[in-house]
């Protein structure tokens, strides 16, 4: 079995790589199609299972689901009757989020905004620890578990944040690693991948790929697998749209209808078709910076979203987010996939059979390098020529 060494990048666009001598010195390169929406989870949901969104049905962080929520425990305790301070409600939301999930998700801004019993209505939509072994995405397994049934050892090292020093490869290494680099997106969104902060990440990373690269050289030869990915790119920010004053300029109050704020998606679930005319006639007069997702454009990116993420879906095109963003934040994802900013990028050791691959690619590859069996449900191929 040929061992692989594979590295995710998170938000790497395919121009930065020109700013990592390392990395750059491959010939092999390919630009990534993200998906809709191209936010981390279902970019990994796809690139861990193989599978397309309206498959693998993992969307948006937070979704409709009063029954589940884990903040039904305040309004047993009647804390949404006494408790409207923003910083003593993130504390209470990180304190649940992190009792209930383990991590404290990104999003409070997305709730910073509303009452405590507001909150009741959505659940986090998240998995564990992408690297377990006992990892599904909803039927589907993901290459940790297929590696784990076949018995094929593997190392995850999970660096989403903080210093890349202590990235080091078990000796001699397993027939997969797999290494997590977390630290381009969130830089890119506060200061763009043109900034000098950025480009000093970029250094340290690419000199960090390169002295693991060598080892594996140093053992293998030429006899091993590379292949280093990223999951999206970002655009600049030109515009926050407050669509609470948007509601209001058209005569409507935005809080009189149940609806979630995400970076460019305006989701919405109603009680009855008077509220969805109202809400859609508001919405159409948007069109000049955005639209209504329909069933085509879902189809088309292979991403029918189930109405518990949203039973009508607003989506912002770039440059323009809803103000719920970090102010702080310069450039920003989740915009659809026909936008070639938000690519990712392919770099590997092997010729790549076409200029892009899509997420779905990146399993059925791994799995063909390790001289494994392809799963005939998966909807990606691998790139290799």
């Amino acid at each position: 079995m040929m061992s692989v060494l594979t590295v995710f990048i998170d938000a790497l666009k395919p121009e930065s790589v020109e700013h990592m001598e390392f990395l750059n010195s491959f010939n092999n390169k390919a630009r990534v199609k993200t998906e809709l929406p191209s936010y981390s989870n279902t970019c990994h949901a796809s690139m861990y299972t193989g599978v397309y969104p309206e498959r693998h049905k993992h969307f948006f962080i937070w979704k409709y689901s009063p029954t589940t929520s884990p903040f039904k425990v305040f309004l047993k305790l009647r804390l949404h009757k006494v408790i409207h301070d923003i910083r003593i409600k993130y504390l209470l939301y990180a304190a649940r989020c992190k009792l209930r999930f383990g991590i404290v998700p990104y999003g409070y801004l997305f709730f910073a905004r509303h009452t405590l019993d507001y909150w009741v209505n959505f659940d986090f939509e998240t998995v564990k620890f992408w690297g377990s072994p006992d990892m599904y995405v909803g039927e589907y397994p993901t290459i940790f578990k297929i590696l784990d049934k076949a018995r094929v050892e593997y190392q995850v090292i999970w660096k989403p944040k903080g210093s890349l020093n202590k990235i080091n490869v078990k000796s001699p290494p397993y027939p997969f690693t797999y290494i997590f680099i977390g630290r381009i997106d969130p830089a890119t969104h506060i200061y763009g991948q043109e900034h000098p902060k950025t480009r000093e990440i970029l250094l340290q990373i690419d000199s960090v790929i390169e002295r693991v690269y060598l080892n594996f050289e140093n053992i293998y030869g030429n006899d091993f697998f590379f292949l280093v990915f990223s999951d999206h790119g970002q655009t600049e920010i030109g515009e926050r749209v407050n669509l609470y004053s948007y509601f209001e300029s058209n005569g409507r109050d935005l809080n009189n209808y149940l609806h979630f704020l995400d970076s460019c998606y305006a989701r919405f679930w109603f009680r009855n078709d008077k509220e969805k005319e109202e809400v859609e006639e508001v919405l159409n007069k948007l069109d000049d910076k955005g639209f209504i997702l329909t069933e085509n454009i879902m189809k088309k990116h292979k991403a029918k979203i189930p109405t518990d993420y949203g039973e009508l879906i607003f989506y912002l095109e770039p440059p323009y987010v809803f103000d719920v963003v970090n102010p702080k934040a310069i450039c920003m994802h989740g915009y659809l996939p026909d936008h070639p900013d938000l690519d990712g990028v392919c770099v590997a050791n092997r010729k790549i059979k076409s200029p892009y691959i899509k997420l779905e690619d990146i399993t059925p590859s791994i799995l063909q390098a390790l001289g494994l069996e392809i799963p005939d449900y998966m909807d990606g191929e691998p790139i290799w020529r």
